[in-house]
């Protein structure tokens, strides 16, 4: 069933309560619970508890996990490197012959085109200021490459094994980039001590990105080229307003940091050309160790899970699985290793940089699917 358009207002209307709380005098300070408003981090002593949470130790690839003090900004430069390849259905990698004897509703009886790999550039750019010690915004912006190299092969032979005798057409890779969605967060701190930090994200996403890109495949058909819209995973924005809720934990103690975070990300109406991908949901905990001063090794484990596309765009088709809404969304459990380095401690001033690899180590997807292979995160920020 489809969600009433009640919902994107009660998502707003609740942002909206929360974000004026915390301009309210007093806000985000109950009993016996939040830590009182602190000086700037530009004036505090070193272990005095801030405004921010300065003192964590956050994983390159955990984004709206920093609060800045009153007054104070953050830029940030956050790249992502991705790289996926081999088809899976529920846990089971599947070979070609399995995915060429799917069956397909669409043009062509069973699926034709098979996925080689895929792999997706990010380049995300973020500004936050703090509005209060107790209230931050930020906006991020990013730019988005992906390419995708697929296989076609001829339609079956009327009654013969889908899977045999079929003509191989041959490869092509196709590439699909612009600017993606902009996103707006406002994070509320709700504790702060000189150990521990926590605060909540309440965000929306703007449907900025291009959901009509093109690419030219090879028709399964005569086995000549043919352009069409691009499949699903292979637009560069989602064409909705998501709203974006979270909640973020961090600590730090001596040599050791800490923290965990939740993300979502649920669409609150179909885009344009009738769909909305499916609601998106993140856990993540991590831990660090400052093994020289200056530089952390950081350890992290992430788990999501994302429902399939809702609707369809009638001009995303062709017999391969990226044009069926249900093969996407699934669960997924991934392992990351990386290092940060506070530039402070090197004479760079307020600086900031993380780097972190990591692949998974479990999947179920709703398949065929391409499943994900590895992943390269950074994270490169500045204070003023």
């Amino acid at each position: 069933m489809r969600r009433s358009r009640s919902l994107g207002a009660r998502c707003l209307t609740g942002v909206l309560a929360i974000a004026v709380a915390a301009f309210i005098p007093g806000a985000g300070h109950g009993a016996d619970l939040i830590a009182p408003d602190a000086v700037s981090l530009k004036d505090a002593p070193e272990d005095a508890p801030h405004g921010g949470n300065n003192h964590s130790t956050i994983p390159a690839g955990v984004s709206g996990a920093a609060m800045v003090g009153s007054g104070e900004s953050m830029l940030m430069y956050m790249p992502m490197y991705m790289r996926m390849q081999g088809t899976y259905i529920g846990t089971d990698q599947v070979s070609t012959p399995t995915i060429l004897e799917t069956p397909h509703s669409g043009m062509g009886k069973y699926l034709s085109v098979v996925p080689n790999s895929m792999d997706v550039q990010m380049h995300m750019f973020g500004a936050e200021y703090g509005v209060t010690n107790a209230f931050n915004i930020m906006v991020m912006g990013n730019y988005v490459d992906k390419s995708m190299t697929m296989t076609s092969y001829a339609e079956p032979m009327m009654g013969g094994n889908p899977a045999m005798g079929r003509t191989l057409y041959g490869a092509r890779t196709n590439e699909t980039d612009g600017l993606a969605d902009v996103t707006v967060t406002g994070l509320v701190r709700l504790y702060d001590d000189r150990v521990n930090h926590i605060h909540i994200n309440l965000g929306l996403s703007l449907p900025t990105g291009d959901i009509t890109q093109q690419v030219t495949m090879i028709s399964p058909m005569n086995g000549m080229p043919m352009t069409m819209r691009a499949m699903y995973g292979m637009q560069i924005g989602t064409g909705t307003v998501d709203f974006l809720p979270g909640i973020t934990y961090t600590a730090n103690k001596d040599l050791w940091s800490w923290g965990a975070a939740y993300r979502g990300r649920i669409a609150l109406d179909d885009n344009g050309e009738g769909y909305r991908w499916g609601d998106l949901h993140e856990v993540t905990g991590w831990l660090g160790y400052t093994f020289i001063p200056g530089v952390t090794a950081t350890a992290r484990i992430a788990g999501s899970t994302q429902g399939k596309i809702d609707g369809s765009d009638p001009l995303i088709a062709g017999p391969m699985q990226g044009t069926v809404p249900g093969y996407y969304g699934g669960q997924r459990i991934d392992l990351f290793g990386g290092v940060e380095i506070a530039g402070h401690q090197f004479g760079l001033g307020n600086t900031r940089l993380a780097i972190e690899a990591g692949a998974p180590v479990y999947q179920d997807l709703n398949g065929p699917q391409l499943g994900h292979d590895w992943q390269l995160n950074a994270a490169l920020g500045v204070r003023f």
